[in-house]
């Protein structure tokens, strides 16, 4: 949002009140950047439903006034540049304040991809199907989707119950490669940093669960 008393927030609309509450269940509390997400019911109804049932009413239009925007400009007006000397304390506070800052956005300078191995050792080719490991225990396959779906050509995602483990399909090798890219060293909760790498072997559900279980789900 652009206001900063909403930054953070988000309006998400649905077609049917049902999947609304299917989602609102699911969702709440899902770990994003970090933080468990808290999602309730809008007050309002949305345009775009007021629209389609036929209730919309347009809303008068803000008039903002040039004694309003004189003030904004001389309120906001940057005072001259203040040179100071840095010292062991000042370093110690912007460090504090810089980390405060990354706490906030959920942002780790030293979050790095977390490297994977396969039962070989050798990497997998490069496939549209990713195997993803060492999920929360909490983890389901709406969170799991929320994530991936992010990303273009996503299809499916398929926990494996039991094992922490799943495999995420996309339509093509290109678009699971920048999935597993925008996804590897993601921290879906500050314990657990779930690992992203290409499949060996594509299977489709029932061949990932044999899989799984005969080679202790390194594929």
């Amino acid at each position: 949002m652009k206001s900063l008393k909403r930054r953070g927030q988000a309006w998400i609309i649905f077609k049917e009140v049902a999947a609304a509450s299917n989602s609102l269940k699911s969702l709440q509390g899902f770990p994003f950047y970090n933080k468990p997400m808290r999602i309730a019911y809008a007050k309002t109804k949305s345009d775009v439903v007021a629209k389609a049932d036929g209730t919309y009413v347009e809303r008068p239009k803000k008039i903002v006034k040039r004694e309003d925007i004189r003030k904004k400009a001389t309120t906001t007006h940057a005072p001259p540049e203040i040179k100071t000397v840095s010292t062991p304390a000042n370093s110690a506070h912007s460090a504090a304040s810089q980390k405060s800052i990354q706490d906030r956005i959920g942002w780790n300078p030293n979050q790095t991809a977390a490297k994977s191995a396969t039962s070989s050792g050798k990497p997998a080719e490069p496939n549209r199907t990713l195997f993803v490991e060492n999920l929360p225990a909490e983890a389901t396959d709406t969170m799991l989707s929320m994530l991936f779906r992010q990303y273009p050509g996503f299809q499916e995602v398929r926990l494996i119950p039991g094992r922490n483990v799943a495999f995420a399909d996309y339509q093509n090798e290109y678009q699971a490669g920048m999935a597993m890219q925008g996804l590897q060293g993601f921290e879906m909760t500050p314990e657990v940093r779930p690992g992203v790498r290409y499949s060996t072997i594509p299977k489709g559900p029932s061949q990932a669960v044999h899989e799984v279980s005969q080679i202790g789900y390194a594929i």
